[in-house]
């Protein structure tokens, strides 16, 4: 996927939200460039893992690229012991998590 200097932004505005929060997070620089990147950012607190992917759009509808991007994070999480993460910014709301280990949204709003 190509790199988009909004996303960027947003991964690291929500970087610096859960750093806020006493995770210690780090961006996965150009984790939209290949497949070998399995999500954006990685945040730890607690002992608990999470792998995150963050979408920003205006509305979230998930096309079928997006759907196996998230199914690899599922499945990524899963053997690492971690927590699949969709972090999603629309336009002028907040941020909203979803624990995908619960199923992919259909759309955000």
């Amino acid at each position: 996927m190509p790199i988009s200097p909004k996303g960027t932004r947003r991964e690291r505005e929500l970087l610096e939200k859960m750093a806020k929060e006493d995770y210690v997070v780090h961006r996965i620089a150009g984790s939209g460039l290949g497949r070998e990147a399995i999500c954006d950012l990685i945040a730890v607190r607690g002992g608990e893992v999470l792998f995150i992917e963050c979408k920003s759009k205006k509305k979230a509808y998930y096309s079928k690229e997006h759907r196996e991007q998230f199914e690899k994070l599922i499945k990524a999480a899963k053997k690492a012991g971690a927590k699949p993460v969709l972090a999603v910014k629309l336009n002028y709301k907040e941020w909203q998590m979803f624990d995908l280990r619960k199923g992919i949204p259909e759309k955000v709003v």
